[in-house]
């Protein structure tokens, strides 16, 4: 072979070389670990319905949420009814994380990640575990924190599988909180001002304060039995009584058992709704501080002539809403903000103009 023909094949050969090379260039490329791209629980929302509850653990603290019937219950909390929302959205979002890419393996390590031992004092990683009614685990894993890129928080969260050394980062970020009180529905009662008729306040001395709105059209509740001659402070002087169900939220409960309330010290307030409902709402102090009581019921009384029924929704389920409303409040007592049970304090002189 002369000196230009082993030239011109090593041209060629060069040429193929760079041929292949742009075609391998130019195909799809494929992760090489088996694992990455898995779901983390592919049968979790199959299983979904046989979940019975969820355990979360950090430190010394545990969080046990428990399925009743169609309610989740905090544990911890006297079993009263967790956010269902909250609940649900944990298990969803476990069910759809992928693993994304394979992290460290050294223990020493985990700490950066938060993927640590949960149970240690001061971890900041989370241990959640989903247990069926057979008491078998469907799943179990510790969450870490969530990635950062350029000083933004992604979506994407560190994690490990109990006794797998190797952590991971996985698609997909997990709200766990890890205080029993952010598990709690907070909600105890919303109804609009506008649909209250008249409520009635009876102090332990005997004193009533009387407030009513005369038809759905009417803007503003009124005192009906103001001492005679003496007129209201305002305008809107009782309308702060009809707000008091709306957006009505708990700061905290107790067992109704270990809280009863004194007769001598309960004000009450029996509340009436345009149409389909009455709820009563006790006010008392104990132990220096406030708590309330409250039971609701649905009633066929309400908007009875033409012109009112055009003005209220008549076809709400208030049997439906009612019922939901004593599910949550039947054997607790609560504590709410002070602004939300003010008007049950007022007595009449506070709502009338001063000589």
């Amino acid at each position: 072979m002369n000196i230009k023909s082993f030239t011109g094949l090593c041209a060629a050969t060069a040429i193929g070389l760079a041929l292949a090379v742009v075609a391998i260039l130019g195909q799809p490329r494929f992760e090489s670990s088996d694992q990455q791209g898995e779901a983390l629980f592919p049968n979790l929302l199959r299983d979904e319905q046989a979940l019975k509850t969820v355990v979360i653990r950090q430190g010394d603290a545990t969080i046990s949420l428990d399925r009743d019937g169609n309610t989740w219950r905090v544990r911890e909390r006297f079993n009263y009814p967790a956010s269902s929302e909250k609940v649900t959205g944990l298990i969803v979002s476990l069910a759809r994380m992928t693993k994304i890419e394979g992290k460290t393996k050294l223990s020493d390590r985990y700490a950066r990640l938060e993927v640590e031992d949960p149970t240690a004092k001061n971890s900041r990683s989370r241990q959640v575990v989903l247990i069926d009614a057979g008491g078998k685990e469907l799943a179990n894993v510790i969450l870490g924190r969530q990635q950062y890129s350029m000083g933004t928080r992604s979506d994407n969260t560190y994690l490990r599988l109990p006794g797998d050394p190797q952590a991971w980062l996985a698609s997909g970020g997990v709200t766990a909180e890890t205080t029993s009180d952010q598990w709690l529905e907070r909600g105890i009662a919303d109804i609009s001002s506008s649909l209250i008729k008249r409520v009635t306040v009876t102090h332990p001395n005997g004193e009533k304060i009387v407030v009513s709105r005369q038809s759905p059209e009417t803007p503003n509740l009124t005192i009906e039995n103001p001492p005679k001659g003496i007129q209201p402070a305002s305008a809107s002087a009782a309308d702060e009584y009809g707000r008091m169900l709306t957006g009505m939220a708990l700061d905290d409960l107790a067992p109704a058992a270990d809280k009863p309330f004194p007769k001598e010290k309960t004000i009450s307030a029996f509340i009436e709704g345009l149409v389909g409902f009455q709820v009563t709402l006790d006010l008392a102090e104990i132990d220096g501080q406030e708590w309330i009581r409250i039971k609701a019921a649905a009633s066929g009384g309400g908007a009875v002539n033409p012109g009112e029924a055009k003005m209220v929704d008549v076809s709400t389920d208030w049997n439906k809403i009612m019922g939901e409303m004593n599910q949550r409040t039947n054997g607790y007592v609560f504590q709410v903000p002070a602004y939300q049970i003010a008007p049950l304090k007022n007595h009449m002189s506070d709502l009338l103009k001063k000589p």
